[in-house]
């Protein structure tokens, strides 16, 4: 049997990975868009980019790990 606060805890938890999840992926998506503008533009700036392009990525990694956490 589920009681309340173990049922919550789950909602929580998958609160937390869904929302970060699809928040990091618009992030990446922004991101890339631009990213590809630069990178026409002036190939030379790729790493650059790339960095930047990973960096709403670990936002996700995040929420995955306070939804561990919580569980």
């Amino acid at each position: 049997m589920i009681t309340l606060g173990t049922a919550l805890a789950f909602g929580g938890a998958a609160i937390a990975a869904g929302l970060s999840a699809g928040g990091s992926s618009l992030g990446v998506g922004i991101a890339g868009q631009a990213g590809a503008g630069v990178v026409s533009e002036d190939p030379d700036k790729f790493g650059n980019v790339l960095f930047w392009q990973a960096i709403p990525g670990t936002q996700g990694i995040y929420g995955l790990l306070i939804a561990f956490i919580i569980l």
